[in-house]
């Protein structure tokens, strides 16, 4: 009798920890996260040597007095192989105004190609917790 409670609560345990992770309560900052800004028409494009050009478009749904984008990349292996924290920033967007962002992102070497990027979207300067981030997006590169 003792086993089959211990194995309905771990059933349990397993079912409620399933249905939290696919309602989406740990995520990092998904393109839904966008309560404060709205990101669209994000591009990553390889300029050679290392460098990539990130453009969007951005609307802030309220007043900041600074947002700065940061660019994590990675290759086929998961592994970071380029981490820019201040790809493009501004000072006091106005809310509803639109900003054509466009910066250059760099990774630590032209020898290797990203296979994706992370970008991140901050209201504080050199910030790099993606917990923080005001927005979020995965972004798979292609060569």
């Amino acid at each position: 009798m003792k086993f089959k409670k211990i194995l309905l609560v771990s059933l349990f345990a397993a079912i409620l920890l399933t249905s939290t992770v696919s309602a989406g309560l740990f995520d990092l900052g998904s393109d839904s996260n966008n309560e404060r800004i709205n990101v669209t028409d994000l591009n990553i494009k390889s300029q050679g040597y290392s460098m990539y050009e990130v453009t969007c478009n951005l609307v802030p749904k309220e007043n900041f007095t600074y947002l700065e984008m940061q660019v994590n990349f990675y290759d086929s292996d998961n592994a970071v192989i380029g981490k820019d924290s201040m790809v493009w920033n501004i000072n006091n967007p106005v809310e509803g105004e639109t900003i054509k962002v466009s910066g250059t992102a760099m990774t630590d070497s032209s020898s290797t190609t990203p296979a994706r990027a992370e970008v991140y979207f901050y209201d504080e300067p050199l910030s790099d917790t993606p917990e923080n981030a005001l927005y979020h997006e995965t972004v798979n590169m292609t060569n």
